[in-house]
């Protein structure tokens, strides 16, 4: 913004904070002394959104502010659990992603455009991100550290680059700290789920006669996890049936599925669990049967498929007639059952005999995490007009995930004489049920959860580096320069316990043998013959066998240089025209490596990934102007301009011009209208340049077969591009086809154009001081990256009957059979996102003294109003599905009330979502109206007491009416843990205490 002499001091103390008003914060440890209007002091800052110096806060760009006091005040120690509660954020990746999709690490999405779309600052610098998709770690940037927290909606790309779409979140860290302060925090539910404790420290102190000052912080921060087993709600993965009025609520017990049935309800919409369980299923061939299984299974003893032996729909009554062919199970004493999926058992209740799987207890509902942070911060005056600041930070983080263990589907056992020996001695049953086959010798298909290798666990660990070194100087009383430097490494591993071998999976199904015998070719070393039939089968000796680790490393480094001078070109009678001219170079490499495990794709139940490496550098020149043109005037307190360009020019996507436009407009001294229009860009990322053929399974359907009633046309160009193959009668051989994705190195830019208008008063009031602004904001992204799936390229084939068509190239067949052998698929720009709506702001600060009561009062109102959020036609404001990004709101409200007295700080925050449609499974079943979530309504409450000049002590209490998590139907689908974790909190009420030392 402008640097502006004449601004009222009125104006000048203007901050619309994000949850409680820096200017009007109350210090760490004593009760501030209050000023009057008259004695406000003007100060030179930089508000993020601009590099020009104003002398208040009041942005043209709508900023909002969280400073260290709501994050002291609210017990927050990750700072993705601070940044979810803003309304103009939609939660992304955060404590309780165990299996969310997204990234493996906390993330911010402003405005639901997507987390690659957030530009993340630090000191108002950029920070290398954590992944190849571009998007950075929040867990790098410690909560105790941040003195506050500047979000600026809309793009920026005109003054800080790429990626600043959505707009940008600036975290300002704590420095030039005199003396030493210790904290420690400690937090949990109320029935001590998921402990948390943080300690920290905070050591500065200045040297050279005051020249400069070194601070350094160090913290270790420790939360453990809790799994889904801990709570009702989430212990079973539960099923969704059709009740009674179109609605679909969840049911995770058999007599629950019971009672709603015979209350109405229509059946099961939704099975709940999976279908691949711990004791395993066996498929009945329609071409090679089981037959007779009641007689041929009941000569071994098993009396399961007798009539009255057994109970398919888990109702308590037993089957009245036998149970002669079919899909076959095991029960939980190890014998042979008729498979039960049906009526009550889509429940994974196994007490009431269900077949079904519950996967709830193994998966993290919160997950654990751990991070040491150092970092040192220090600045010294070279000379009079020349600074250096330096700033080094370390962080090591961890988090970890647990899921079920692995789902071995569509496995083939081969009668060897070694599996024939080991069914027929270990299981009787199963061996009589096989002879009963015409083909008895056959290989058969069964599914089986590999529970005795355990639980999929993961961890995380990013190991980030950054410094930087920043010159500043005055070669005038009007004109400013800096020069800056920067390295940055993050090194994120993941690894992976408990993973299935396919390949020693499939040799341990044929007894490591062929039929006749022999040892199979490339037989691994340990083969052992596998027992998955029935529940804890698996020896030592086949677990081990089974297991293989897997790993995988990411490592992105970023250099950074870059310089402006700023200060008044001229004056004009309303006051300096201020500028700012700029330039820098940014080169970021990213390389992501995994075994060769993953990379062959041998791990059971996951496809193949491959090794990724790019860079993207870039060379950039800006500017930025202010320009006052009328002042003290009436109706014209101040009208002024600001304008700003940027040209980019990088290696992969060549020159780009962004630019803003900007004006504000004060009729009077307490009120001011503000408009912004920017452009911005976002360059592709290395995933979307670079992704190197990760393998997937898409469902299409083949335009050649002959289902489709082809022309002859169409059946020439078809034979045309499988070498002659003959499609007469061809039939499609499976619903799902090998795709390789890879990136598109020719991306354009996604580009957006984003305006925002409002209006920021601050009227006399008999009491107290109000502060407000209301904004409106467009934010329209379009070339947007987008993937070509494997229908794409073939439609793009065979809809052109053209050779030349890239499909063409991209679509492989086996001349031998005709079928599609694989598709490689890309990434092109396509499509567009458009959001728009409301944010309003309100601060309102009363001295006790004026109404003669004792202390003071603040309030804060945060509120914003979705107008749309509109993808390539499709409205989401307003609706949710329980994925990350999913629970899009079309308002919410967060209001802050704390009242001041003496040594003491009382605080309440009360957070409300309404009602969202919920559009996992489309409208009511009976009417076609929606399907609504409950609503998300939320109240905490904390004190703080200042024990004394040098101790402090904080003690908080969230989710005050201890309200558990809604189940829905979309937390079945699409979520986690029955319900939606992106709306609701997970636990009831919890705790935290905190003190504060100094010394």
């Amino acid at each position: 913004m402008s640097n502006l002499k004449y601004r009222r001091s009125l104006l000048a103390t203007t901050m619309i904070s994000g949850a409680i008003m820096a200017a009007a914060a109350s210090p760490a440890f004593a009760q501030e002394t209050q000023t009057s209007d008259d004695q406000a002091t003007v100060e030179d800052v930089v508000v993020t959104g601009s590099r020009i110096v104003r002398q208040d806060f009041a942005a043209i760009s709508p900023v909002t502010t969280v400073t260290s006091e709501t994050i002291e005040l609210t017990a927050t120690l990750t700072v993705e659990n601070l940044l979810n509660q803003l309304p103009s954020v939609v939660a992304g990746n955060m404590n309780t992603s165990n299996n969310a999709g997204g990234e493996e690490f906390a993330t911010v999405d402003l405005r639901g455009l997507g987390a690659q779309r957030t530009l993340v600052l630090v000191n108002g610098e950029r920070v290398p991100a954590s992944s190849t998709t571009g998007v950075v770690d929040l867990n790098t940037i410690p909560a105790s550290l941040i003195e506050r927290v500047e979000v600026v909606t809309g793009g920026a790309s005109a003054v800080y680059g790429s990626d600043a779409l959505a707009g940008v979140v600036n975290f300002i860290l704590k420095d030039n700290f005199e003396g030493a302060e210790m904290n420690v925090s400690y937090g949990s539910d109320f029935e001590g789920n998921s402990p948390e404790y943080e300690i920290n420290g905070l050591f500065g102190g200045s040297f050279a006669n005051g020249r400069g000052n070194l601070t350094t912080y160090a913290s270790y921060y420790k939360r453990e996890g809790t799994y889904q087993s801990e709570f009702d709600y989430s212990a079973v993965s539960g099923a969704v049936v059709v009740a009674a009025d179109g609605t679909y609520p969840v049911v995770d017990t058999a007599a629950e599925w019971l009672d709603a049935v015979n209350n109405g309800a229509l059946g099961t919409y939704v099975s709940g669990g999976s279908a691949t369980s711990a004791w395993g299923t066996i498929y009945n061939n329609a071409a090679n049967p089981f037959r007779g299984l009641a007689g041929a299974v009941g000569a071994t003893g098993n009396t399961n498929f007798a009539a009255g032996g057994y109970d398919t729909t888990c109702d308590g009554v037993p089957n009245a007639t036998p149970y002669n062919t079919g899909n076959l199970s095991f029960d939980t004493s190890g014998a042979l059952t008729p498979l039960a999926t049906a009526g009550a058992c889509a429940v994974p209740d196994r007490a009431a005999g269900s077949s079904r799987y519950n996967f709830a207890p193994d998966n993290y509902l919160v997950i654990p995490a751990e991070r040491f942070t150092i970092s040192t911060i220090g600045h010294y005056d070279i000379t009079d007009d020349i600074r250096l600041r330096v700033q080094l930070n370390y962080v090591n983080s961890t988090q970890q995930v647990s899921l079920a263990p692995t789902p071995a589907t569509g496995l083939q056992v081969t009668l060897t004489p070694a599996m024939r020996s080991l069914i027929s001695t270990n299981h009787p049953d199963l061996w009589a049920a096989l002879q009963s086959r015409p083909n008895p010798l056959s290989s058969f298909t069964m599914d089986r959860r590999m529970n005795e290798v355990g639980a999929r666990t993961g961890q995380s660990e990013n190991n980030a580096l950054s410094m930087l070194g920043t010159l500043t100087g005055k070669f005038s009383d009007t004109w400013d320069w800096s020069l800056t430097a920067s390295y940055g490494l993050n090194n994120f591993t993941s690894t992976g316990e408990n993973s299935t071998n396919r390949t020693a999976l499939a040799q341990g199904l044929a007894g490591c043998q062929d039929l006749a015998g022999n040892a199979l070719v490339g037989l691994l070393p340990g083969c052992v013959p596998l027992d998955l039939f029935g529940e804890g089968t698996l020896t030592d000796a086949m677990v081990n066998f089974l297991t293989v680790p897997t790993f995988a490393t990411t490592e992105i480094r970023e250099k950074r240089v870059a310089g402006f001078v700023r200060g008044s070109l001229f004056n004009l009678p309303a006051g300096p025209v201020s500028a700012v001219f700029g330039a820098e170079y940014r080169e970021s490499k990213a390389d992501f490596r995994v075994d060769d495990m993953q990379r062959t794709g041998n791990i059971f139940g996951f496809n193949a990934i491959q090794n990724q490496a790019g860079s993207v550098d870039v060379s950039e020149v800006y500017t930025e102007v202010a320009v006052p043109l009328l002042a003290d005037l009436p109706f014209f307190n101040y009208l002024g301009l600001e304008a700003g360009a940027r040209y980019s020019d990088y290696n992969t996507i060549g020159g780009q011009e962004t630019y803003k436009l900007g004006a504000e407009w004060s009729p009077v001294d307490w009120v001011k209208v503000r408009a912004m229009y920017n452009t911005a860009v976002r360059a592709p990322s290395v995933f979307e340049l670079f992704q190197n053929g990760d393998q997937g399974f898409a469902s299409y359907t083949d335009p050649c077969r002959s289902a489709a009633n082809p022309s002859a046309q169409l059946l020439a160009f078809c034979s045309a591009q499988a070498g002659g193959y003959d499609f007469t009668g061809f039939t499609q051989a499976n619903t799902q086809v090998e795709a390789f994705a890879f990136g598109n190195p020719n991306l354009a830019p996604e580009e957006a154009e984003t305006t925002t208008i409002g209006l920021v008063f601050q009227p006399q009031s008999p009491v107290g001081t109000i502060r407000a602004s209301v904004d409106y904001y467009d934010i329209d992204i379009t070339n947007l990256v987008a993937s070509l799936g494997a229908g794409y390229w073939i439609n793009d084939c065979y809809g052109s009957l053209d050779a030349s068509a890239e499909g063409c190239s991209r679509v492989v067949r086996d001349p031998l059979t005709g079928q599609i052998d694989f598709v490689n698929t890309t990434r092109t720009n396509l499509g567009y996102q458009r959001t728009k709506g409301y944010d309003f702001q309100l601060d309102f600060v009363l001295d006790g003294a004026d109404v003669g009561l004792p202390g003071r009062f603040r309030i804060n109102e945060l509120f914003t109003y979705v107008d749309s959020l509109d993808y390539d036609g499709d409205e989401y404001a307003g609706t949710a599905v329980a994925y990350i990004g999913g629970g899009i709101f079309d308002w919410k409200s967060v209001l802050s009330v704390s009242y001041d007295i003496g040594d003491f700080t009382f605080f309440t925050r009360w957070n409300y979502i309404p009602q969202l449609e919920d559009i996992a499974f489309g409208p009511n079943y009976n009417d076609g109206s929606p399907v609504y979530t409950p609503s998300s309504n939320y109240l905490d409450f904390s004190a703080r007491y200042n024990v004394s000049d040098n101790l402090q002590i904080t003690a908080f209490v969230g989710n005050v009416f201890d309200r558990m998590p809604e189940q829905t139907a979309s937390g079945v689908g699409y979520g986690q843990a029955n319900t939606d974790t992106q709306l609701y909190r997970v636990f009831g009420r919890t705790f935290n205490i905190a003190m504060k030392a100094r010394f």
